[in-house]
């Protein structure tokens, strides 16, 4: 099996750590995994002690900024359709022989190298289309795992033709992949899963708390993602100041580092936090290896994507720690929770609804602990890691044509 994970901006992702979950559940005595990397990450050292090999591919990535924006005939011409067709016409055929063929040839010898018997994309049609020509080449049967809502063109649609199997994350991804006519010759949904057993926390909540000087009985909430506008942490920063009113000695953890593209979204992050006066009332934590430490000291978790999520993996985690979550309903995540029965749904950017749900939460631990312990039940029952590496597994043996055991 190789493995390979196009996502850039120095972070690691949902995408990357779904791959890294189910090479930890396949069976050893039947497949190698290898993994192919765009970028350095923070994980290759917990790939490495699974003993797995981690590739690195060169690839040259087009600027998105150019001369021609400082034009304002530029823009003007940019309003006929006929010019913007031929725009994106040009662009994507100078993307396809400066980016994209290059790295497909690299990526082909290493897939001959290798001796891949599949090829496991884990970041959908766009970002891997690289790998979908390697695999052409090659004539390697090839997953393309989708876990987004993307923006698909004709060249998706046709290459979706030759894609031997598509694994959707979500029905919500996969119902959105075939309106845009992008169906492979196979179309699966596999829920992505989270190893419990290795997503633990190794100190108690009490020690987490002493490090920001809180106490066990200090009302505290949080989100935990890498920092980016679309991930709503200005949604929780609004929140926090209606919370604070009716409760002053709640305190809000804001858990994750800034993505490559999120540093000016911080610093007005930071900004808006000493507008409101709530400086001492919302920690940024930045990023950390100890997430499931950190999730588990806070009373509630929260998810705020202004967009559609196409899964929610701190969703599935915050639930597989007994924790109430209250999360952003659109995309993929109402598939995550059962609303005010294992979690509650809100409507993306509406901080005052998700004030209301953080303050009922927070001044009920009963009802927290009621909702966290169906949460636990439901994430074990529906979103197993064993129950996902055995539907992973089947569909490698069936692109393969080996017989399960």
């Amino acid at each position: 099996m190789l493995f390979v994970e196009a996502s850039s901006g120095g972070v690691v992702g949902g995408s990357l750590t779904g791959l890294y979950h189910l090479i930890r559940g396949l069976d050893r005595t039947r497949f190698s995994p290898a993994m192919v990397l765009y970028e350095p990450k923070s994980i290759e050292a917990d790939l490495k002690a699974l003993d797995v090999p981690v590739y690195h591919l060169r690839r040259y990535r087009m600027a998105k900024e150019h001369a021609l924006l400082n034009y304002d005939g530029y823009h003007q011409a940019k309003q006929s359709r006929e010019v913007r067709s031929l725009l994106r016409l040009g662009r994507q055929t100078l993307r396809l022989a400066v980016e994209e063929l290059p790295a497909a040839v690299r990526l082909a010898r290493l897939i001959r190298k290798s001796r891949a018997d599949v090829v496991h994309l884990g970041n959908g049609m766009r970002a891997n289309f690289d790998a979908l020509l390697a695999c052409r080449l090659t004539r390697t049967p090839v997953v393309c795992h989708v876990k987004g809502f993307e923006k698909y063109a004709r060249r998706e649609r046709c290459a979706a033709r030759h894609v031997d199997a598509m694994v959707s994350m979500t029905h919500a991804v996969q119902d959105h992949c075939a309106a845009h006519g992008v169906v492979a010759r196979c179309n699966q949904v596999i829920y992505d899963a989270v190893d419990e057993n290795e997503f633990q926390p190794r100190r108690s909540a009490e020690d987490v708390r002493a490090e920001f000087g809180l106490s066990v009985a200090t009302p505290c909430f949080g989100i935990v993602g890498n920092i980016q506008e679309w991930k709503g942490q200005a949604v929780v920063v609004e929140a926090t100041a209606h919370v604070h009113t009716r409760v002053p000695q709640a305190v809000c953890l804001i858990v994750g580092g800034a993505h490559r593209a999120g540093a000016e979204y911080e610093r007005a992050l930071h900004r808006r936090v000493q507008e409101l006066g709530l400086a001492s009332a919302i920690r940024f934590v930045g990023f950390r290896t100890d997430v499931p430490d950190l999730m588990n000291a806070l009373d509630v978790i929260v998810h705020a994507s202004i967009r559609g999520e196409p899964f929610g993996r701190v969703i599935l985690e915050g639930m597989l720690l007994r924790k109430s979550v209250i999360a952003a309903a659109a995309g993929g995540v109402p598939e995550l929770i059962r609303d005010g029965e294992t979690g509650y749904l809100v409507a993306p950017g509406d901080s005052a609804v998700l004030a209301d749900r953080l303050v009922s939460l927070l001044g009920d631990p009963q009802l927290r602990a009621d909702i966290g312990a169906r949460a636990q039940a439901w994430a074990r029952e529906q979103f197993s890691l064993a129950q996902h590496v055995s539907m992973m597994t089947k569909l490698y043996e069936r692109l393969t044509r080996h017989p399960s055991d």
